[in-house]
């Protein structure tokens, strides 16, 4: 099947590769243990990130080493990948960090500020790859264009306790993803995916649907919360 866009914003495409990563979480069945509600103890576990550059990998906190930890191996062998990063918080710590300093009338710090911004981490993982491609556009229809290959990553921490009464659907989280998008044609995981009108919110995170379509190669998921899409798998003849 060809990648095409149509009217009613639909489009298709292929995973051809995937990685995931919560604290505790190494293996398939750990993931079908975290789909079940069965959290680590510890939420504090930072992920390996040790094929970056040691300059580079001191800059990262969590959130940024979350983000490449997924997206690197997704993107290993490649010359050049086009790439999203997507998050719904963002490095909210460094924001709780610089607005502290604010009320405190401190100084704020330029590399603590330059780390804070949305596409910082896009950024770092250019500069680690030495790669000039395209970034933050939208992955699905990049490919509905003609695009070969879209690496697209969300990542969410924690969010602060300065604001985690007025956030919702933490449970999931720490949480990072990074998805190879392809040409559906290309690989053997071919995806439909549509706006979908419900009634109702999705029982399950986003998150969690996402890896239960992944990893329980369930027929179809819905994702979203106030926007929901329904992601299917494509039989293939």
């Amino acid at each position: 099947m060809e990648s095409t866009q149509s009217s009613d914003f639909t489009c298709y495409f292929g995973i051809s590769r995937w990685r995931a990563w919560a604290p505790g979480v190494t293996d398939v069945q750990a993931w079908r243990t975290w789909l079940n509600g069965e959290l680590p103890p510890t939420t504090d576990e930072q992920p390996d990130v040790s094929y970056l550059p040691g300059l580079l990998r001191r800059r990262l906190d969590r959130f940024g080493r979350m983000a490449l930890h997924t997206a690197w191996p997704c993107a290993e062998g490649l010359d050049s990948v086009q790439y999203v990063f997507a998050s719904r918080h963002g490095a909210l710590n460094r924001t709780v960090e610089l607005l502290t300093a604010l009320a405190d009338n401190d100084l704020l710090s330029p590399t603590l500020f330059t780390l804070s911004v949305n596409n910082s981490v896009a950024g770092l993982f250019a500069i680690a790859r030495g790669d000039r491609s395209a970034a933050t556009a939208e992955a699905a229809t990049m490919i509905a264009e003609g695009a070969k290959r879209v690496l697209v990553t969300y990542t969410d921490d924690l969010v602060p306790s300065l604001y985690r009464a007025l956030v919702s659907e933490v449970g999931t989280h720490p949480f990072a993803i990074s998805l190879l998008l392809t040409p559906a044609a290309e690989t053997s995981l071919r995806c439909r995916l549509g706006r979908h009108a419900v009634s109702s919110a999705p029982e399950q995170s986003p998150e969690a649907a996402l890896i239960r379509f992944l990893v329980e190669e369930v027929s179809q998921v819905e994702l979203g919360v106030n926007q929901i899409w329904r992601l299917e798998r494509e039989h293939v003849e």
